[in-house]
Formats: structure tokens, C-alpha cells, sequence
């Protein structure tokens, strides 16, 4: 007996998915263009958007981990961490939050981006920041911080922010393998204890990868340098101790791994 309806393949099911997240990736690019214009025009309450973008910001992410596409994930990542930094959306975040949004929106509409042009074009886009001090210059040089605590993470955020490095901070180990994958850091600070995946075993797989082995690498513990769960952390791993060393142990680590 003849078919009476052809069967849909899990490739072109797979493509709808796709297509349909893509869809949706658009439309809140389009939203956070029109609320920054809202806000500009005094229609939207600047902390009112603030906090309804962070949700689609947060909504932006999630779409990005369904779907296949280069850079995409690293720049909703990194409006992300942007908008987590502001509580009102004031005029001076306007044209940064409109560059994200020109930036996303044209890798949605069939820009390319290899994977080695991804670091670079992150480095373009703007920076937000906690610790702001006017006569700090923003560098070039990117650090990935792992740390599942997200007020130690601001802490050593701050750190690093005052010495103008662009910070990235991930609290998912799986999620930061992804993402150095990509972006391709100038220093990973990783800590020890995180779930799933310890910070020596993060260190250890970057380590051995040919696309990450020259990524330099710091693990961050308050464990002595001779605890047995640090045993088989590589020797091109640099520490950094919490408590009263954090600080000469950091330097320290930028001076090593010769980061300006």
C-alpha cells in the first residue's frame, strides 16, 4: 500500500527547530532595539527596561545554546553580563546596547563569523562594569573567570576590572569549556571546587587540547600547593590562594603570564 503522507526526517525537523529559535532570536533583537528607542524618547522607565531587557537578554542566551551558529553564543553571553551590571538604562548605555543588537542581529541575518574572528569581535564591543574609575583605560585583553559563586566572581571581577582587563565570568564549567572553545581568552581563573567538573580537571582538558593548550591558566583555591587534590594540576597552571594572598598571588599570575 502506497504512503499517503511522506515522513519528515529528523534532519529537516531539526532545521524547523532551528529556524523557529532563529526566528524568535530576531524578534527579541528587535525588541531590545525598540525599548532602548523607548527609553530615549521617554515612553519607557529606565529601570523598568532595565529589567525587561535582562530578561530577554537572558531569553537571547537561551536560544543561542539551540541553535548551530558561530559567535552567537559568546555575544549573547557578553550582553548578558552587560546588562547585569545596570540598573537603569541611562543614555550612555543607549548606543552600547544598540551595538550589541546591530552586532547579533546581523550574524542572525547570515553573517558569517569564523571561529577565529569570534575573540576579535568581541574585544569590540562595549564593556560594563562594577568598579568604575574614569581613569581606567579598557584594554584588549580578555579574562574568562569560572567561579560557581557569583559574589566571589564579582569579586575577582573588580580585581581584574581595575587593572582594565575585560572580564567574562561563567558559573557553569561545561558552559565556560564551550565558551573558551570559542572565544579564546588571554587568561582562564578557574575554581577548584565547582560541580561536575573540579577546576584542576577544567585545567587539565584545556591543557591538552591543541586549540586551547597555550591559553594561559590559573586555579584558584584555598588548598596548599601540595594538597593531593591538586596532584595533577599541569605545572604551567598558575595558583591563586583566597584569603589574605588573593591579591600578591593575582599580580603574580598577570606577571608569569606576562597579561597587560
Amino acid at each position: 500500500m502506497a504512503a499517503t503522507s511522506a515522513l519528515i526526517s529528523e534532519e529537516e525537523v531539526e532545521l524547523q527547530i532551528e529556524g523557529e529559535a532563529l526566528d524568535e532570536a530576531r524578534d527579541l533583537v528587535t525588541n531590545l532595539e525598540l525599548r532602548v528607542q523607548q527609553v530615549k524618547n521617554g515612553i519607557l522607565d529606565p529601570k523598568e527596561a532595565a529589567k525587561t531587557l535582562a530578561m530577554e537578554s537572558a531569553n537571547l542566551r537561551m536560544k543561542a545554546r539551540s541553535v548551530n551558529l558561530v559567535g552567537f553564543g559568546p555575544l549573547t553571553h557578553q550582553l548578558d553580563e552587560y546588562l547585569s551590571e545596570i540598573e537603569s538604562v541611562e543614555t550612555r548605555h543607549a548606543d552600547d546596547l544598540i551595538a550589541f543588537a546591530d552586532r547579533i542581529g546581523s550574524l542572525l541575518d547570515g553573517e558569517t563569523v569564523e571561529v577565529e574572528e569570534v575573540s576579535a569581535v568581541l574585544r569590540e564591543l562595549p564593556q560594563q562594569s562594577s568598579f568604575n574609575v574614569e581613569d581606567v583605560e579598557i584594554t584588549d585583553t580578555m579574562v574568562t573567570v569560572i567561579i560557581p559563586q557569583r559574589a566571589a566572581a564579582k569579586v575577582v571581577g573588580r580585581e581584574l576590572a581595575a587593572c582594565g582587563y575585560r572580564v567574562s565570568s561563567v558559573t557553569n564549567p561545561i558552559e565556560a569549556l564551550e565558551l573558551i572553545l570559542e572565544t579564546k581568552p588571554d587568561l582562564v581563573i578557574t575554581s577548584q571546587v565547582m560541580p561536575r567538573l573540579s577546576g584542576v580537571d577544567l585545567a587539565c582538558a584545556l591543557s591538552a587540547m591543541p586549540s586551547t593548550r597555550s591559553i594561559p591558566i590559573a586555579l584558584l583555591t584555598s588548598l596548599d600547593p601540595d594538597h593531593p587534590d591538586l596532584k595533577s594540576l599541569p605545572m604551567n597552571v598558575g595558583l591563586i590562594r583566597r584569603g589574605a594572598q588573593f591579591g600578591d598571588d593575582l599580580a603574580d599570575v598577570l606577571q608569569r603570564f606576562n597579561i597587560t
